[in-house]
């Protein structure tokens, strides 16, 4: 005869495991996106960067949907295994029973790694961003007879100078 509270217990640890993986399979995706818009930076394909930031955007907006679903399926595992409902995977995975143990501390490894790997990636191609942005105003400035060296306000926006302009501003 099967234990009820077992099979409770093992269809809550495999929801979870689930949810997790679908997490994990999000956050390749956007590692992915990440990826293809470093390559639009780096080659200056910025006709895609639009539609690149996008995508990332709906990918991020599935991830947050998916954590929701994610603490939904944590809490009956918690509850289960005597934890309070916000208990990191961390502790959840050292109370699980064999072989969920293992296959949460993987999960939470897997997970780990990835964010890491999408925060370096983020800051990166953020930087690449802003260093793109600031040649593209630099070269208009030139053009529109901008003095070298142009200023910044207190707040790091640069200081409109009145002058002789290339292309002339209506307004």
């Amino acid at each position: 005869m099967t234990d009820p509270k077992n099979d409770r217990a093992q269809l809550a640890l495999s929801n979870l495991s689930t949810g997790l993986w679908r997490i994990q399979e999000l956050l390749e995706t956007l590692l992915y996106q990440l990826e293809v818009q470093s390559v639009l930076i780096e080659t200056g394909r910025s006709r895609w960067l639009g539609r690149s930031t996008s995508d990332i955007e709906t990918v991020i907006e599935s991830l947050r949907e998916t954590e929701l679903l994610r603490a939904v399926d944590a809490t009956p595992v918690c509850d289960l295994l005597g934890l309070p409902a916000d208990t990191p995977l961390s502790e959840i995975a050292k109370a699980a029973p064999a072989p969920w143990d293992h296959v949460l501390e993987e999960h939470r490894v897997a997970l780990s790694n990835a964010t890491h790997e999408l925060s370096q990636l983020s800051r990166t191609n953020g930087e690449m961003l802003e260093i793109s942005y600031r040649a593209v105003q630099d070269t208009l400035d030139r053009f529109n007879h901008a003095p070298e060296g142009a200023t910044y306000t207190a707040r790091g926006s640069r200081e409109n100078a009145r002058g002789h302009h290339l292309i002339d501003h209506v307004g």
